[in-house]
C-alpha cells in the first residue's frame, strides 16, 4: 500500500511507514524503526530494506520477502502502466503545475518526518554532539560519508562498551 500511495521516491515513504508500523499498528518501537532505517542506509534501496526489516521482525524470512515485494510491486506496476503516455502527459499544462507543486509538498513531508524521528535518533547529548561533528566534518572538511559512517560506528561501539563498565555507567 505504501508503494502505491507515495510519491517522490523512497524518502517520501518514511513518514507513512513510520506512522503505520510505529503509531497505528505498534509493530515496532520508535527505536527499532530508527535502527531499521539506519541499517537500510548500508544497502542499495534503503527504503526497500526497511520494509524487509519490518517484515523480518514480524514474520521472519518469509515476512521480509513479502514486505520487500509489497513495497516495490505497486509502484513498479504503476510506472509500467503510465510509461506509454508519460511523454504526452509531461507536456500538459496542469500536469506541469502538479509536478511543480509536488516538490515543495514532498519537502514538507520530509521535514515533518525528520522532526518526528529526531527525538529518537538523537536521544542524548552524545548523539547530538556526534551529529553536529559529522555535519561539520562532512561540510567543512569534506570528509567522505563512508569514513564518517565507520567513525560513527566506532564511537557507538566504544560508547556501548564503556557504558557496560559499572563505574563508568554511574558517572554518566
Amino acid at each position: 500500500m505504501v508503494g502505491a500511495f507515495s510519491f517522490g521516491g523512497g524518502l517520501s515513504m518514511i513518514a507513512f511507514i513510520q506512522e503505520q508500523v510505529v503509531n497505528n499498528y505498534h509493530w515496532l518501537t520508535q527505536r527499532e524503526f530508527i535502527d531499521g532505517l539506519a541499517l537500510g542506509q548500508f544497502s542499495p534501496g534503503p527504503i526497500l530494506m526497511v520494509a524487509a526489516y519490518i517484515g523480518y521482525k514480524l514474520a521472519g524470512v518469509m515476512g521480509a520477502i513479502v514486505a520487500a515485494i509489497a513495497i516495490f510491486l505497486p509502484s513498479f506496476i504503476l510506472m509500467l502502466s503510465i510509461l506509454p503516455v508519460f511523454e504526452r502527459a509531461r507536456k500538459v499544462i496542469w500536469a506541469k503545475a502538479t509536478m511543480k507543486g509536488i516538490g515543495p509538498a514532498l519537502i514538507g513531508v520530509l521535514t515533518v518526518s525528520l522532526f518526528h524521528l529526531a527525538p529518537y535518533a538523537l536521544p542524548d547529548p552524545i548523539a547530538i554532539t556526534l551529529l553536529i561533528g559529522t555535519v561539520v566534518a562532512l561540510l567543512a572538511w569534506r570528509i567522505g560519508a563512508i569514513k564518517l559512517v565507520l567513525a560513527g560506528t566506532l564511537v557507538g561501539v566504544l560508547r556501548s562498551r564503556l557504558l557496560s563498565v559499572p563505574g563508568i555507567k554511574a558517572m554518566v
